[in-house]
């Protein structure tokens, strides 16, 4: 046995310790929050197609080609894992807004008075992010599993986020890879 005598405060501590790391061993995870709700899953099922090409250069290159002429700018290319990420600043107004905001500017300009504080909290521009991931297929040689997801943050007058979303919409990404199988077509056709 030890000589050693533990002072009443260290044997608090150690007790409440104790209680803490049993208390995290015995709560345990619901199983729901490790499953994907099926809306996820058709979600990523619109943002990803398999394409047969070349090689995984081949579609990277026509996905830049794709993004420059959509007007993207190319932030970074990770050839190594396959991931491009490209992204571009727009008018996020839309026309209903841009005539409500005339008119807001034209009474304000007129009246001087208060109320013109709505211009700060107006839709002023949005930032899409887009980002591609390429991998080789595990189903077929010679095809590319790609993947396409889409960010959008839009900001207000005094550059706050207002909206920040991510696009689902099926369409939107079908046009995506409907644009990319042209431009891989080029792209194959010219090598």
């Amino acid at each position: 046995m030890s000589d050693r005598a533990y002072s009443p405060l260290s044997v608090i501590v150690a007790a409440l310790v104790l209680s803490l790391l049993a208390g995290c061993a015995s709560s345990s995870v619901p199983k729901a929050a490790l499953r994907l709700e099926e809306s996820t899953l058709d979600v990523r099922a619109a943002q990803t197609r398999t394409l047969a090409a070349p090689s995984e250069v081949a579609i990277l290159s026509a996905t830049i080609a794709l993004l420059q002429d959509m007007e993207f700018n190319v932030d970074r290319i990770e050839k190594p894992l396959g991931v491009i990420t490209a992204s571009k600043v727009s008018d996020a107004d839309d026309r209903g807004e841009k005539a409500g905001l005339f008119l807001l500017d034209l009474m304000c300009a007129m009246s001087m008075s208060g109320g013109c504080d709505k211009l700060s909290t107006a839709k002023d521009e949005q930032r899409i992010v887009l980002t591609t991931v390429v991998l080789p297929s595990l189903e077929r040689s010679e095809a590319y599993s790609v993947r396409f997801t889409i960010q959008r943050v839009i900001y207000d007058k005094e550059d706050r986020i207002r909206i920040l979303e991510r696009v689902n919409t099926p369409e939107v990404y079908q046009e995506l890879f409907d644009n990319l199988r042209q431009s891989l077509f080029i792209e194959v056709s010219q090598s």
